[in-house]
């Protein structure tokens, strides 16, 4: 291990070609980062926790076990910074790169010491995540219908179910939730959860709540969380509104309000099954 690793900023280096992943290793250790560089792509998943990577470089020909490209999967699991490799000549690829979540994109022939660079550049954009500054004292608990939000514990559950959700996913409900009757524009979240000095395609935003979605219909798809007003931003949508605005009319929770809906229906099915026995056995006695 380098002098100084455990201070120094990680990379996770994942790229398929031999002779590119160890020149671009040696070029980032002499410029002063820790670096990982394994060889295969179930190595880089375990490692984009593991490692805890400040920046990851992936190469976009990499594909994960489920053949998806590796950096997409990580995308959705990791708020690391995401500088890909595309191959050579391919500008329209290396904004549809930025566009799908990339914070950076380059292509083949790129240097090791070009690398080394642009991953001191990410480095020094802010990706601190933090509170909104809002007046008042925070909830540590935020419940709007089926949807919690348990900042303290830092989980969110829809329903029975907790979703799993990365740091920047969670901020960005939160503000959502803190504000549900509103519209957050993407330069207001933008300026929440990744800070004011932000440096970056604006529909970075859109991506994570892209896979925040993906998260919240697994857990429940009959339900939508987030809606999306075209051309203006994002809000919560009208069906946990109403269902928030019906546990505080009734004073129940949605679940326990559910339960006693569905009893409520199944014993007025059993008193007009009742009903109509003794009705067809008066007519036949």
């Amino acid at each position: 291990m380098e002098p100084h690793a455990q201070f120094a900023p990680r990379v996770l280096l994942a790229i398929d070609d031999l002779r590119l992943r160890r020149t671009n290793e040696a070029g980032l250790r002499s410029a002063g980062f820790a670096v990982s560089a394994p060889s295969d792509a179930d190595a880089v998943q375990i490692l984009a926790e593991s490692f805890s990577p400040d920046v990851l470089v992936i190469d976009t020909d990499m594909q994960g076990p489920d053949h998806k490209p590796l950096y997409q999967r990580l995308r959705d699991d990791t708020d690391s910074y995401l500088l890909c490799i595309d191959a050579a000549g391919r500008d329209r690829a290396r904004v549809e790169l930025l566009r799908s979540g990339a914070d950076d994109a380059v292509s083949i022939p790129v240097t090791p010491d070009e690398i080394a660079a642009r991953c001191h550049a990410l480095m020094r954009r802010p990706r601190e995540i933090r509170r909104a500054e809002w007046d008042g004292p925070q909830q540590s608990v935020i419940s709007l219908g089926p949807l919690v939000i348990d900042t303290g514990r830092h989980e969110i559950r829809l329903g029975e179910e907790e979703v799993q959700a990365t740091r920047i996913e969670f901020s960005l409900l939160e503000h959502l939730c803190r504000r549900p009757t509103e519209v957050a524009s993407r330069s207001e979240l933008l300026e929440s959860v990744w800070g004011p000095n932000w440096v970056g395609d604006t529909h970075v935003v859109d991506v994570h709540l892209s896979n925040l979605r993906r998260k919240l219909d697994k857990a429940d798809d009959s339900i939508r969380v987030v809606h999306t007003v075209r051309g203006v931003g994002f809000r919560i949508s009208n069906e946990i509104l109403d269902a928030a605005e019906a546990d505080a009319v009734t004073g129940m929770p949605t679940e326990a309000r559910v339960d006693a809906e569905q009893t409520a229906r199944r014993e007025v099915a059993d008193r007009d099954e009742a009903t109509s026995s003794v009705a067809t056995g008066t007519v036949l006695g």
